[in-house]
């Protein structure tokens, strides 16, 4: 049986999973963490994705002895959006531009002035930037630069990493009217292919090097919220699903494109052809590392925050400025609203804490309404994906705030979703076989009854907030 690898590129670390091709069994995780370089005007990241990888696969090959000879493919995911400036072989040659880096807006006012600006194009325009300040031969993707080190050479980009680069994720094309608009070659950027489709092989010079058989097949990855999504199964028009991690991504699956660029909503354009639909907000986990959960147990904060009950404070939560879907707004930097009308309770750590939770639920039912208002109303499920859908009492938030059950299946990483395109590009193998037979079909999380009542008047006050606010 084969055995196939999901290689995860996250924005503070990065992860491989080996997996079993046919029944989905986990059988070797490692991970490390990535170093991030801020400053009050930039967010960059050293670009050591590919020497952190070739260290995790090693380890991995090491740790499944005898059944590394096995592996018959690897698929990568990474951050949408985050741009690398590369040689022509697909080496870094400076720090990665991060996909909140501020850095190309007037590349994008000029892409607007043009007419230009309907589809993403956040990372063409951190491109251009680049290409104008600091050039170099090509600009990759994070996916793209461990692709090229595995291969020995520069393979092609997938539409789903590139969709935030003003593409036709359909025709797999660049724009070229938005690269003479930005003055960048397009000898500058990589070719581009659909998801899920064998790529190139690791070459026979680095494989022994990392304790992996010959011929293993590269195969084209998606961003990590669409892998997240395709680990839950959320994959079938109607679904939805809210990927909860460092940010929420939340996506709705169609037969048709959705766009709608004041609420940030743009499509990937999945293996099968169909749609994924969705955005990605600045919102989610990443908000508890910003002071809200220091000094705190997370467990004894769990339980306090569900001994409070409903938070007396209404909040829309960001770590910093700016927010992407469902609101478009460079310079929303939130809100938090204290209903109790009593002094310092939104200062207890208790409140803060439990007025994350619920906020990121609201930002949840409102990114979803306005995906069903594009779509129409959806006849799936709601499915919850990424690292802190494990979080038992935050699902039970999200899931009151929505007012129905909530899907919380089994698998739900990124980098599983990597390894299930990996496997969907092995020979023989198709994208709904792969689907049906690894994707979990997961519990239902209830809403609590005690809950639901209370939110609905919280998300009345968050949405009455909003709109004054933006």
């Amino acid at each position: 049986m084969s055995v196939v690898l999901g290689v995860d590129l996250a924005t503070g670390d990065a992860r491989v999973l080996a997996v079993d091709a046919e029944t989905g069994a986990h059988l070797a995780e490692r991970s490390t963490a990535l170093p991030t370089v801020s400053t009050a005007g930039t967010r960059e990241q050293p670009a050591v994705y590919a020497e952190a990888v070739f260290a995790m696969i090693a380890a991995i090959t090491d740790a499944l002895g005898s059944r590394a000879s096995d592996i018959a493919a690897l698929s990568i995911t990474g951050t949408s959006g985050t741009v690398v400036p590369a040689d022509l072989l697909g080496r870094p040659v400076g720090n990665a531009l991060l996909y909140n880096d501020p850095r190309g807006s007037e590349e994008l006012s000029a892409l607007a002035a043009a007419g230009l600006g309907v589809r993403p194009s956040g990372a063409l325009a951190r491109a251009a930037w680049m290409h104008a300040h600091t050039p170099a031969p090509l600009y990759l993707f994070t996916p793209d630069v461990v692709a090229a080190a595995l291969a020995g050479t520069v393979l092609a980009s997938d539409t789903s990493h590139a969709l935030k680069s003003g593409i036709d994720a359909v025709t797999a094309t660049w724009d070229a009217t938005a690269l003479d608009v930005l003055g960048l070659p397009a000898s500058t950027l990589p070719a581009l292919v659909a998801p899920a489709r064998a790529i190139g092989v690791v070459s026979a010079s680095v494989a022994p090097s990392l304790g992996l058989p010959q011929g293993v097949l590269i195969v084209s990855g998606m961003t990590d919220g669409s892998t997240a999504q395709l680990a839950t199964g959320a994959v079938r028009p109607g679904d939805t699903v809210g990927v909860l991690g460092t940010t929420l991504v939340l996506k709705a699956a169609s037969r048709t494109m959705l766009t709608d660029g004041a609420s940030g909503i743009y499509s990937h354009v999945a293996p099968d052809g169909t749609f994924w639909a969705g955005g990605a907000s600045n919102t989610g986990a990443g908000v508890l590392r910003h002071g809200v959960t220091a000094g705190l147990d997370v467990r004894e904060a769990d339980r306090a925050a569900v001994a409070l009950g409903a938070s007396p404070v209404v909040a829309y939560p960001l770590a910093g400025r700016g927010e992407r879907f469902p609101v478009v707004d460079a310079a929303f930097d939130g809100f938090a609203v204290d209903l109790s009308g009593v002094p310092h309770v939104g200062t207890d750590p208790v409140v803060r804490f439990r007025s994350v939770l619920e906020g990121v639920a609201f930002v949840e039912r409102l990114g979803i309404e306005r995906l069903q208002a594009l779509a129409g109303p959806g006849t799936g499920h709601h499915h919850l994906g990424g690292g802190a859908s494990g979080s038992v009492v935050w699902n039970t938030i999200r899931a009151s705030a929505l007012g129905r059950p909530v899907v919380v299946p089994g698998n739900r990483s990124s980098a599983f979703g990597a390894a299930m395109l990996a496997a969907a590009g092995l020979p023989g193998e198709t994208f709904q076989g792969v689907i049906d037979r690894l994707a979990s079909p997961g519990r239902f999380v209830e809403p609590d009854p005690q809950l639901v009542a209370a939110l609905e008047d919280r998300y009345a006050v968050f949405t009455e907030m909003l709109a004054v606010r933006v």
